[in-house]
């Protein structure tokens, strides 16, 4: 009876098509998307959680999992050739992307990234790191560089358009800035809509120049803050050069389009179980 399991174990693995099991080189488990990218948003890490604040061993969670399910995290620049022009990927692609700028990425992200050989994209306020002048420290463009060298990326988060503001003089009514003309104290009314134009456009502008001086960029990309834009604010950032734009909307991409869409897994109510919950949900 051995024999005969033996002989039989050895035929089934003869006959049974490679192309069945179809697995993940880094994981040995089956794949569930292909052609398609999870881009995951992340801001602040902290070891007190709160708003959009995780702690570095929830973090630390979310990257074991997606190195143990089988998911492949790819640069944000090879996702732009993804999207633009439709380049392969590999199956069950994700990109990680940070918001804002917090030198808590170089403190608690980047030594969990580099355990599992992942990397990640970095779309920073360039005032703040310019001036230094937040509560919360923000990478420098010392940092910055130091990163970028070991494959790490950064982006546009605009140079000084992450705020609300108010929208009339009364000031009950406030709106992010870049998305919205806003009330000026100075003139006691509301911009203009060239006002707005011209500012936006001269944020859109300046920020760029910025990247390319400190950081040598190439590629430009935008994360619009609070994931609020409206078509002429997508207008003056691609005429400063930008072909990528990311939001807050929830969903899996498809190469073609310019708008990105991005999972929130930066929240302290993202469970391990949630987490994976969330990615399978999308990459259906």
């Amino acid at each position: 009876m051995k024999v005969i399991a033996a002989l039989l174990v050895i035929a089934l693995a003869i006959t049974w098509p490679v192309s069945q099991y179809h697995l993940n080189a880094a994981s040995n488990k089956p794949g569930h998307y292909k052609n398609k990218v999870i881009v995951l948003m992340y801001h602040h890490i902290d070891e007190k959680e709160s708003g959009a604040t995780i702690s570095p061993s929830r973090f630390g969670t979310h990257m074991k999992l997606l190195k143990e399910n089988g998911y492949n995290v790819i640069s944000v620049d090879q996702f732009a050739q993804f999207m633009e022009h439709k380049a392969k990927v590999p199956d069950n692609a994700v990109v990680i992307t940070f918001d804002d700028g917090y030198e808590s990425f170089d403190q608690y992200a980047v030594p969990i990234l580099n355990k599992y050989d992942f990397v990640a994209t970095h779309f920073v306020i360039g005032s703040s790191s310019d001036n230094q002048n937040v509560h919360t420290k923000h990478l420098t463009w010392d940092t910055m560089r130091k990163l970028k060298a070991e494959g790490y990326s950064f982006y546009s988060h605009t140079y000084d358009q992450h705020g609300y503001a108010p929208l009339d003089k009364r000031g009950k009514k406030t709106g992010p800035k870049l998305s919205n003309p806003i009330y000026l104290p100075d003139k006691g009314r509301v911009e203009t809509k060239k006002e707005y134009l011209t500012r936006v456009g001269n944020d859109a502008q300046f920020m760029e120049k910025r990247l390319k001086e400190e950081l040598n960029n190439t590629n430009q990309m935008i994360a619009f803050p609070f994931g609020a834009f409206n078509s002429s604010a997508k207008q003056l950032e691609k005429n400063a050069g930008v072909t990528l734009f990311f939001t807050t909307r929830p969903g899996i991409n498809r190469p073609g389009s310019d708008e990105v869409m991005r999972l929130n897994a930066g929240t302290p109510t993202l469970t391990a179980d949630k987490f994976l919950s969330m990615m399978k949900k999308y990459g259906r």
